[in-house]
């Protein structure tokens, strides 16, 4: 497999497009739609996606998706807020997605946190 050559230019490019999926994070991009947004092809986004964040651009979105979910959770945001804060269709979509992702409900995984943290302070 051969190297897909990157010059600065790309990378940069390629941090836009990171940018993009965190400022707009309720919209699903495709590798296609970032590739042209940020004028870059297709092959050297995915190849800058790994090369700056070890992941590719759909795990980046899902992984800064789930800790923004995680971080309004935990500022006792309604979950319907969430949901429409996040791009999920409603609240029951973003609590089986949540499900899957983690194995336990968005109200039972705060709730951990919250015993969490009781049981580190006492």
């Amino acid at each position: 497999m051969y190297q897909i050559h990157l010059s600065l230019k790309d990378l940069q490019k390629v941090r836009d497009a990171a940018q993009i999926i965190i400022e707009r994070i309720e919209h699903h991009y495709t590798i296609p739609e970032l590739a042209e947004l940020v004028d870059v092809p297709e092959k050297k986004l995915k190849a800058g996606f790994r090369q700056l964040f070890d992941k590719g651009a759909f795990r980046f979105r899902c992984d800064y998706l789930w800790n923004k979910v995680k971080g309004l959770l935990l500022e006792d945001k309604p979950l319907k807020s969430i949901a429409q804060d996040t791009g999920f269709k409603d609240k029951s979509a973003l609590i089986k997605a949540f499900k899957n992702e983690f194995g336990v409900t968005p109200v039972q995984w705060k709730k951990d946190q919250e015993n969490n943290v009781i049981k580190q302070e006492g």
